[in-house]
């Protein structure tokens, strides 16, 4: 175990940025596997009033800390104005987004625990890499990274001081699958037990003295225990109980607030309880769910304990009676109360639980919705989720999103899809989503949510005067949605890439040509290119298409309906302006401008004789292929963004000059737009949405950057 130099670059959005609001994905899940989740928050932000409850998680190599904010079934929305809370502070101090993204792993983020004080974190990776950072610090400077174990780490937890941790994983060929170690030096406490095949998967640190550990396998079904520090494993004295559980792996292994219990859960679904300090056996309850219990998480003052399982169901077990004292069925009310379920959908099989600040439950499946569970007031659990009446479910995408498109103007409707094949629907206003686009017709019993089967949404376009949003997929279909509704669906020739609307004509490019599509009907035979084409822009009036090309220049078509035979003449040929394939295309609102982007140089070009208004050499430091750009609503910035990260505004007026955002989606940036605002004389807001491949819808108050750089 080795001490690596660690890397702080690119750890999150820089707090320089002006980030408002961040509407963050929902967490990854694998089927049969726990979804860690983390909701304790530590002393800082439990004793604070000003700071949301939180919950911790994983999205592939990012964690993702999450506020939650409760209200009931008849308020219409949770905030009234921008998408920034006034009322909340972030890790820092500063102004709350709703959340954070940490993104210092370089591998996928497998377990995440806060300190006990609540200002560091400890994460655990795929490749065995323990990282401690700042949770309270503006830029999270990360204090120590380790490598610790050869395989997937799999559970982390702090002992009461804050100065020890455990972790536990796969050990592979390495004769050690869990360790215990200094939190600043990395220095080892002891040596732990072994689980069967080097495979554990949960351990937890007793929160008070004496010391103890204990640490479950993945595939023995024991639970090990061991006394220190320095830290051995207790075996033999007739009075500690390895082997309770009947089968498999064991799930999960938490120790109650004051350390006078252990509960274990796992496969048989069975909970145990154990003696916290002599780890003898204090009760069994036998089949508390009918499936595997994949999570247990004691409330605050650990007299009940949360389980949930691959049953769909939630259940509240009295610590002392080992009773059942409430349950939830969560796969019921992600499907409605209306409905009646005759078998688990595999999207609602729970596979995580926890107790966040103010004793809120939550449970979430493999779906990855978050799942508010209400709580009854006859419980006594003196609960904050005692306010909403029936539980609240939090959705979003589970993968990258690929595409984004605005409703109805006036509307305040935002659509997002992403790589699963899911769609969204968004409250501009709040960044709340709204829901998830549903098929109709096509009963999802699996809960997953996939509009397009699995595949990936390459491009939204919504047609103002139908209010119809349409969708292109990597199935092979249109898909035509109202509302949350998907009510049609064309099949395409070819596998469509991109698409552009005007007012109800839409343009579809595939890879072998353009299709047009008017009024939820194919009118036009395969329109068949001499070059593949890459980008499409279409006018509002829909009498004018521009179509990129992969051999680096700009078509320009005119748009005639009444022919048939031959609807799109080619009126120009833009030649030279690029020395790349062209990959995004954006006409100005006024019509007046176009700009183009390829790989490195954002180009504009004036449509009434197409000459050079910026030309390439100018605005040239993006480093990857420019996948977005966009107009502000009074055409005087421009904003693109790019598979390296950033974000730029442009002004045609001060052609050197840039505002440049760095880090603003990890992976890429896939979608930008502009809200509101007059950029040229300095009135309203200016509030820019990004989306990209890290799952974040972003929120940004660009105004005073516009004003300083600009005017």
């Amino acid at each position: 175990m080795g001490v690596d130099q660690v890397d702080a670059s690119n750890a999150c959005i820089p707090p320089t940025h002006p980030l408002t609001y961040q509407a963050l994905p929902l967490p990854t899940a694998s089927r049969g596997e726990t979804i860690f989740l983390d909701g304790q928050g530590g002393r800082l932000n439990d004793n604070d009033d000003q700071r949301a409850p939180l919950i911790m998680y994983a999205w592939g190599k990012l964690i993702v800390v999450r506020e939650i904010e409760l209200y009931s079934s008849n308020q219409t929305t949770k905030k009234t104005t921008s998408c920034a809370s006034s009322s909340r502070v972030g890790p820092s101090g500063s102004p709350s987004t709703n959340g954070f993204v940490y993104r210092g792993h370089s591998a996928p983020v497998t377990a995440a625990k806060f300190s006990p004080a609540g200002t560091y974190v400890a994460s655990g990776d795929s490749k065995g890499k323990l990282r401690i950072w700042a949770w309270d610090h503006e830029e999270h400077l990360p204090k120590i990274e380790l490598q610790v174990l050869a395989g997937p780490i799999k559970d982390i937890s702090w002992d009461f001081e804050g100065k020890r941790i455990v972790v536990i994983g796969d050990g592979m060929q390495s004769p050690e699958n869990a360790k215990v170690v200094q939190w600043d030096t990395g220095v080892k406490c002891g040596d732990l037990g072994a689980h069967a095949r080097k495979k554990g998967r949960l351990c937890a640190f007793r929160p008070c003295r004496p010391m103890r550990i204990a640490t479950g396998g993945a595939e023995d079904a024991t639970v090990m225990f061991h006394q220190g520090p320095p830290f051995q494993r207790v075996v033999g004295d007739g009075i500690v109980s390895e082997k309770c559980h009947e089968r498999g792996a064991i799930h999960s292994l938490r120790y109650n607030k004051d350390g006078s219990v252990l509960a274990s859960a796992g496969t048989d679904g069975s909970v145990i309880f154990y003696d916290g300090k002599s780890m003898h056996l204090m009760k069994k309850v036998e089949k508390v769910h009918k499936s595997s219990i994949f999570s247990c998480a004691w409330n605050r003052n650990g007299t009940h304990l949360l389980t949930c399982g691959a049953d769909g169901f939630a259940r509240l077990v009295d610590a002392m009676s080992g009773e059942t004292v409430h349950e939830w069925d969560v796969a019921l009310t992600q499907l409605g109360d209306d409905n009646v379920r005759n078998k688990v959908p595999m999207g609602a099989m729970l596979l995580g639980c926890a107790f966040l600040k103010g004793d809120i439950p939550i449970a979430v499946g493999f779906n990855g919705q978050i799942v508010v569970l209400s709580v009854p007031s006859s419980i006594g659990l003196s609960s904050l989720a005692e306010v909403i009446d029936k539980p609240l479910v939090i959705t979003g995408h589970q993968a990258p999103i690929s595409a984004m498109t605005f409703g109805a103007p006036g509307s305040n409707v935002i659509y997002t899809a992403d790589t699963d094949g899911v769609l969204v629907e968004w409250d501009g206003l709040t960044g709340i989503p709204r829901g998830r686009v549903k098929n109709v017709g096509e009963e999802d019993v699996e809960l997953t949510g996939r509009v397009h089967s699995g595949a990936t949404i390459t491009s939204l376009a919504f047609s103002s005067e139908s209010s119809k949003l349409y969708s292109a997929g990597w199935d092979d279909f249109i898909r035509i949605s109202q509302g949350q509704n998907c009510v049609n669906k064309l099949k395409m020739k070819a596998q469509p890439n991109d698409m552009a609307c005007g007012t109800s004509l839409l343009v579809v490019m595939t890879v072998e040509g353009l299709v047009l599509v008017k009024d939820e009907q194919i009118i036009s035979e395969l329109i068949r290119l001499p070059y593949t084409a890459t980008a499409i822009c279409i006018s509002k009036d829909e009498t004018m298409l521009y179509v990129g090309g992969d051999d680096c220049n700009i078509y320009i078509y005119t748009v005639s309906l009444s022919d048939s035979v031959n609807p799109l003449a080619e009126s120009h040929v833009i030649k030279g302006g690029h020395m790349k394939a062209v990959q995004s295309i954006a006409l100005s609102h006024d019509r007046t401008k176009l700009a183009a982007a390829d790989s490195r140089d954002v180009c504009v070009y004036s449509t009434t004789d197409y000459s050079t208004i910026v030309s390439k050499g100018r605005w040239c430091f993006h480093t990857q292929r420019i996948s977005c750009l966009t107009w502000s609503s009074d055409d005087s910035i421009l904003a693109s963004g790019g598979n390296d990260d950033d974000i730029f505004l442009w002004n045609i007026q001060k052609k050197m000059r840039r505002i440049h955002y760095r880090f603003a989606h990890r992976g890429g940036i896939t979608g930008l737009r502009f809200v509101g605002g007059n950029a040229a004389d300095g009135t309203g807001s200016i509030m820019l949405v990004s989306v990209g491949n890290d799952g974040c819808v972003n929120f940004w108050d660009v105004k005073e950057d516009v004003s300083n750089k600009f005017q």
